[in-house]
């Protein structure tokens, strides 16, 4: 979810560039994995054959029907990571505020939940108890099962922010109709309940507070 948040905000600081490139990117990666399937698999093999070509067909079509080629596409250089975008630094050494604020999400727990989505042992070390815990001694599991619905709570308010930030970000690009669908009351309203959370509260008062006031996104 904070690799699609990243995707959602670097492609709205210059749509008609970044959306372009982020899908032509993305053609391109998917034409050069079926190649290398193409020679593991393929050379006389039919099902392996038949589902390459269908593939290189859908995505021939879904490249010709909105007016993409596919030498723009093979020629188009790699969509950035996160990572990759954070430390891509500007001329003289320096960030953008928008690299700035997504520098957030590798520090406190925003970086335990890249740890723990790869399986790295410091991203494990907080959560096996709760996957082992019937490898734990028996004094120890009621407390373990007594701790599970914090961390869990925690996690899924973590999760709602990082959406939250998706929504305010789209609003605040798009301006959609709230006059019956109250987006911006909405908006609002999670914001508040979420707040009392450090990360969240973090990201509100490093951007989204600013981002509100100046799209009139009003509650």
């Amino acid at each position: 979810m904070i690799d699609c948040l990243y995707n959602i905000t670097a492609i709205l600081q210059d749509p008609g560039t970044n959306g372009p490139w982020f899908r032509k990117s993305g053609y391109k990666k998917t034409f050069l994995a079926l190649d290398n399937d193409e020679k593991r698999f393929g050379g006389g093999r039919p099902k392996w054959d038949s589902w390459i070509a269908e593939s290189r067909g859908l995505l021939d079509f879904g490249m010709r029907e909105v007016g993409m080629k596919m030498a723009d596409v093979l020629a188009e250089k790699p969509w950035p990571t996160l990572g990759r975008y954070i430390g891509d630094k500007q001329p003289g050494g320096t960030i953008t505020p928008h690299q700035d604020f997504l520098n957030t999400f590798l520090y406190g727990k925003w970086r335990e939940y890249s740890a723990i989505a790869h399986g790295a042992f410091e991203g494990l070390m907080p959560v096996a108890m709760f996957y082992t815990s019937d490898s734990m001694p028996h004094e120890f599991r009621p407390q373990i099962d007594e701790q599970h619905p914090k961390i869990l709570s925690l996690h899924l308010g973590g999760a709602a922010g990082v959406l939250l930030c998706m929504v305010t970000e789209l609003q605040a690009h798009f301006r959609f109709d709230d006059s019956g669908a109250r987006i911006n009351e909405r908006i609002h309203a999670m914001w508040n309940v979420l707040m009392p959370i450090f990360e969240i509260k973090e990201l509100y008062d490093e951007r989204y507070g600013q981002l509100m006031k100046d799209k009139h996104i009003d509650p």
